[in-house]
């Protein structure tokens, strides 16, 4: 009997040895947490919020998803064969021209490594104002896959 019972201590030792952790350790089939999304769309205004920056190139704006930049791509050849533009303002601060102040860039929502929504506000020449950006985990990292705000959608836009 004593022999069982030593043997049932020691299984029920090495059970508790293998499910307990040290602090800092990660079991190897589990994946790294995804950064917050909301430091994806933070860098995107600093050319805004820095006197006489130069402003990127619209494909250079954002990290944009596969999906969205294939959207955009059509909709800015569509553009090019009317002659005229289809978005006429900036979709990162909801206008055309910019004095930005006040920033703040929270994640609204997260399901790690598929999707977030990221809210951006800030006063734009004193006037408040929000955009929403829907973002993918795609690649790596977390992409751009929609903005909007209670006026517009840019995947809409693209695709109208």
């Amino acid at each position: 009997m004593l022999g069982r019972r030593a043997l049932i201590s020691a299984l029920g030792a090495a059970a508790l040895a293998g499910c307990s952790r040290q602090a800092g350790e990660t079991p190897e089939s589990a994946a790294p947490a995804a950064p917050d999304p909301a430091e994806a769309i933070r860098p995107l205004y600093e050319p805004y919020l820095t006197p006489d920056a130069t402003l990127p190139s619209f494909q250079q704006q954002a990290p944009w998803s596969a999906d969205l930049w294939t959207r955009l791509e059509v909709m800015t050849a569509r553009s090019q064969a009317l002659g005229e533009p289809i978005l006429d303002f900036d979709p990162l601060i909801d206008a055309q021209d910019y004095q930005l102040a006040d920033l703040t860039v929270s994640t609204d929502g997260v399901v790690e490594n598929s999707h977030a929504t990221v809210r951006a506000r800030f006063t734009n020449g004193g006037a408040p104002a929000e955009v929403v950006y829907d973002l993918v985990w795609e690649n790596g990292g977390w992409r751009v896959d929609n903005i909007r705000t209670s006026r517009w959608d840019l995947r809409a836009i693209a695709t109208g």
